[in-house]
């Protein structure tokens, strides 16, 4: 059996955040906002990239010629976008509108939202579609293939040994069930009760008067 140790340390799960900034703040402002993080214990605070001025950004739409330096931060304590972003705001002096904060699975769906923002040039129009009919998403091999990953998995319960060993029983009882029998007869059924049979009178005896 694991030990709670086993179990915390496996357990344990990292909260990551893009933090990007219009403009580049100074060092002193960075060393406040790493501060500010302490609560939540920070893993790494480090700076990933820094796009040069441009006069429009797509992450701060309302400013212009400025650069977006973006800084990767890792926290061990669960926090919220919304938490780093005044967190942020407040130590780096900054509005809010000028600070963008996301974890992992926001910045995924930002890529993923603007995957075919860039023009390739090639019509679409005249092209046909991938032959594919998707029978492994849907349809009879794709139950088949779930029966098999299915029959990997065999959840078999685990025995523990315990001080009360010897009052339990051995093994599941079962419970026996007594066979039943019955004797069918075939004539029930097979004739009717209204002038099937004659009905005997009985015989009437003359007594002495």
């Amino acid at each position: 059996m694991k030990s709670f140790k086993q179990h915390l340390l496996e357990s344990k799960q990292s909260y990551e955040f893009k933090v990007k900034i219009a403009g580049e703040p100074a060092d002193e402002q960075l060393d406040k906002l790493k501060g500010s993080l302490d609560r939540f214990v920070v893993e790494l605070f480090q700076r990933s990239t820094r796009t040069p001025i441009q006069e429009t950004q797509v992450d701060f739409p309302e400013h212009h010629n400025i650069s977006v330096t973006t800084y990767d931060i890792k926290l061990s304590y669960p926090a919220t976008s919304f938490q780093v972003r005044q967190l942020a705001a407040d130590a780096l002096g900054l509005s809010e509108c000028c600070i963008k904060v996301r974890n992992l699975k926001e910045v995924e769906e930002q890529e993923l939202n603007h995957k075919y923002d860039e023009k390739s040039g090639e019509s679409i129009l005249g092209n046909d579609y991938d032959k594919e009919n998707n029978q492994h998403l849907a349809g009879q091999s794709n139950v088949m293939s779930l029966l098999k990953e299915l029959n990997k998995y065999k959840h078999q319960g685990e025995q523990y040994k315990g001080v009360n060993d010897q009052l339990l029983a051995k093994k599941a009882p079962t419970e026996k069930v007594a066979k039943v029998t019955s004797k069918y007869d075939k004539s029930i059924g097979t004739t009717s009760a209204i002038g099937s049979k004659q009905v005997t009178l009985p015989t009437a005896k003359l007594g002495k008067f």
